[in-house]
């Protein structure tokens, strides 16, 4: 299928478990250590030098290289937890699945190593270029989109040079469970060395606080706002617009995959096998239940991150100023939760709609559109239960918004792989997406019921812990 080809790249010939392992869930990985190294990098090299913090660290004593060094290093033993993580899963599975191969589990850990370092050491250089740390990762995302391209047009065009050039194309020239190459997985990480040393040397060059490039971080309009939350409003558009594109282009792509999944998931089929331990069902009941994950955990990911501004503009000072002219706490809180849910809603329904759409381009029959639609609509309680998750947090433990991101990441965890692990049902159970209604039979309201309580009860404890705590715990 032209749609799964462009997500996934070429699938290794035969087709084995391991080869499907390593293509389908194995993009997943990269792209999210790609993202995971864009966002860890950006926000521990430049965000703290637009904070002060480098300044400050630099006052009492410490190395000229520890601002660069450091968040290299951290951000890079983060990503060796994250590929340790997937060599250790797939050796275990080697006991359960005889396909599997314990050289073949550790060439996709390394793949997905070698495209982290990657990104941090993109990420590294870009920051060098840039004045602010938001400039610095919407650049380094435009390169992550950059890289994916390279890697469709390698696969389009056959070109295999090219696959050099984009870390997401890396693996094929592993070929894991296929060749296990670990040639290749030397040369990369050299690569990734080579571009920190280059971000290196533009980085004793640069002034603090500067980058090469233009600054673009104001500008001579003027606006006229009318209260707070018109200016929240306003602050939220590009944001929300890069969130809508993404969310509507991925529900797309997915919707266009839909053609031949009643062949790819055929009953008996090793792929049918493999998916049935992820998701019930008939083959377009398996196949949506499974992509809806994905494109509502973006939605549950921006707003988790809209939530989390309340933090960060506690940190810089920005609450205290708001609620020195006279702006209450309350209306604060509110008034953020209530922008974080209308846009989380909105990008919900858009995911729904193109996704419905693109579905019925490609496939019609059991109920394939209205399950696209529905399937993505009816996880809004789940995503409630995120929000107030999030806002709980903030309220009472602000500090520790790590929280909300682990429990995000348990929730696409349990649903993925919970069935492959053999997980108990309930543990499967506590996540916050792939709950859903179905056009077909008598619908759960059960789960839906409990994810809406939960967001509304950690929406309740968050305004009352805000509105007591001292702003300075942030």
């Amino acid at each position: 299928m032209p749609g799964t080809r462009l997500l996934y790249g070429v699938l290794p010939l035969p087709g084995r478990i391991g080869q499907l392992v390593q293509w389908e869930t194995g993009t997943y990985l990269l792209l999210c250590a790609g993202l995971m190294a864009v966002l860890l990098t950006c926000r521990a090299m430049r965000a703290d030098e637009d904070d002060g913090l480098v300044e400050l660290q630099l006052a009492v004593g410490i190395g000229r290289w520890a601002p660069l060094v450091a968040p290299v290093v951290v951000s890079w033993g983060a990503i060796a937890m994250l590929a340790l993580g997937v060599g250790v899963i797939l050796t275990g599975l080697t006991q359960l699945v005889t396909e599997l191969t314990v050289p073949g589990a550790w060439t996709p850990a390394g793949s997905v190593a070698n495209a982290g370092w990657a990104f941090i050491a993109l990420s590294a250089l870009i920051c060098q270029l840039c004045r602010q740390a938001v400039h610095a990762r919407g650049l380094t995302l435009v390169g992550l989109s950059g890289a994916f391209a390279l890697r469709v047009l390698a696969d389009e065009s056959g070109t295999g040079w090219m696959r050099w050039f984009s870390p997401l194309a890396w693996r094929d020239l592993v070929y894991p469970y296929t060749n296990d190459d670990p040639v290749p997985l030397a040369v990369c990480a050299a690569i990734c060395v080579a571009l920190v040393a280059i971000a290196g040397a533009l980085y004793t060059r640069r002034e603090y606080g500067t980058g090469y490039l233009p600054d673009r971080s104001t500008s001579a309009r003027r606006w006229h706002v009318r209260g707070y939350t018109d200016l929240l409003a306003r602050l939220a558009v590009h944001g929300s617009a890069i969130w809508a594109a993404t969310v509507a282009a991925t529900s797309a792509l997915f919707g266009a995959m839909a053609g031949g999944i009643a062949e790819l998931l055929v009953p008996g089929s090793a792929t049918g096998s493999y998916v049935g331990k992820m998701a019930e069902g008939s083959p377009v009941e398996q196949y949506l239940s499974l992509l809806t994950i994905v494109t509502v955990l973006l939605v549950v990911v921006a707003a988790a991150q809209r939530v989390n501004t309340l933090v960060l503009r506690e940190r810089t000072g920005l609450i205290d100023l708001k609620s020195a002219v006279g702006i209450s706490r309350t209306r604060l809180f509110v008034t953020q939760g209530g922008m974080v849910l209308v846009e989380a809603t909105g990008l919900l329904m858009l995911s729904g709609g193109v996704l419905a759409a693109a579905t019925g381009s490609q496939l019609t029959e059991d109920h394939a559109v209205a399950r696209a639609f529905v399937f993505t609509v009816s996880q809004l309680p789940g995503l409630l239960a995120a929000i107030g998750i999030a806002l709980a947090v903030v309220g009472v433990a602000p500090r520790r918004f790590g929280i909300v991101w682990a429990v995000i990441a348990w929730s696409v965890f349990a649903r993925f792989f919970g069935g492959l692990l053999e997980l108990p049902r309930w543990a499967r159970n506590l996540s916050m997406m792939g709950h859903h209604l179905d056009v077909v039979g008598d619908p759960d309201w059960v789960p839906l019921a409990v994810q809406a309580a939960v967001g509304v009860a950690g929406t309740a404890v968050g305004l009352v812990a805000y509105r007591r705590r001292d702003l300075s715990s942030a």
